[in-house]
């Protein structure tokens, strides 16, 4: 009645017992299945090799037997298994015999396998985007930067995780930035702010920061996404039109005061 398959060795491996579920599930009765090796036939064939490696250890030594594997069922498909044996001694502290288990672990095998492929697919979009991005707690203490965020200011994670960030923060604009972001996590509404960050060349650039809160189905707040964009050749950019419409400006106001002379001195000439 146990759930896992049940199976129990002399001490050289040699298989004399399994249980109804090894039958139910291989498709192989007692008479088909005892013997050294007719176990590992039913392996996925990636996984035979390694099998016999781990339990062979195990035979050598005494030591406990562990193995994750693939066995083959009745139907043809391959389910993930964890394979656990124990040996029992005599009073002489010698083997008698060994009795295992192998316990179905495929949905959580798979499920696994599925949360590293959406983990792998997040870190490849998180690190090639092209901003500076990363990730806080509701509080606003910084665990996570993307790949970006460690070429572009050529630290680590134990440098800038809580509130390390400040570091590569210029002197100059630091202290409005802190005061900012601390209301800001504390109002737990989304904000920009803009503000210039020291690359690893050791020149700054500004950045436009962008972060939303991420909140539960009960409304509460359970981390801060961020973004840093690079706008400093858009920061040029605007102060180069600035200057150009204060020229201009200037260009038309002196401009504006040469033809006022002008109709001042024709109305001279006029009134003479």
């Amino acid at each position: 009645m146990l759930p896992q398959l049940v199976w129990m060795t002399d001490p050289t491996g040699f298989h004399t017992y399994f249980n109804q579920r090894w039958v139910d599930y291989t498709g192989y009765t007692l008479a088909d299945s005892v013997g050294p090796d007719m176990w590992n036939n039913l392996l996925h064939p990636d996984d035979q090799a390694r099998a016999r490696q781990v339990w062979g250890h195990s035979l050598a030594t005494g030591a406990d037997y562990e193995i994750e594997y693939r066995f083959e069922a009745q139907a043809g498909d391959y389910r993930w298994f964890l394979g656990q044996a124990r040996p029992r001694r005599d009073a002489a502290g010698q083997i008698v015999a060994w009795f295992g288990t192998c316990t179905d672990i495929h949905d959580q095998k798979v499920a696994a396998e599925q949360l590293r492929e959406r983990e792998s697919e997040f870190s490849t979009l998180a690190d090639n985007v092209p901003q500076l991005s990363w990730m806080a707690r509701p509080d606003g203490h910084i665990y996570w930067y993307n790949k970006r965020w460690y070429d572009y200011t050529g630290t680590t994670l134990a440098e800038m995780e809580g509130w390390g960030w400040d570091k590569v923060h210029h002197p100059d604009y630091i202290q409005p930035v802190v005061e900012f972001v601390r209301q800001a996590w504390g109002a737990g509404e989304p904000f920009e702010l803009t503000f210039p960050l020291r690359g690893q060349d050791g020149q700054y650039r500004w950045f436009l920061t962008r972060a939303v809160p991420v909140r539960d189905a009960q409304g509460h707040t359970v981390r801060w996404l961020g973004t840093n964009t690079d706008v400093t050749e858009m920061r040029q950019l605007q102060d180069q039109l600035q200057s150009a419409y204060d020229d201009l400006e200037a260009k038309v106001a002196f401009r504006n005061l040469e033809l006022e002379h002008e109709v001042q001195a024709l109305r001279r000439q006029v009134g003479k």
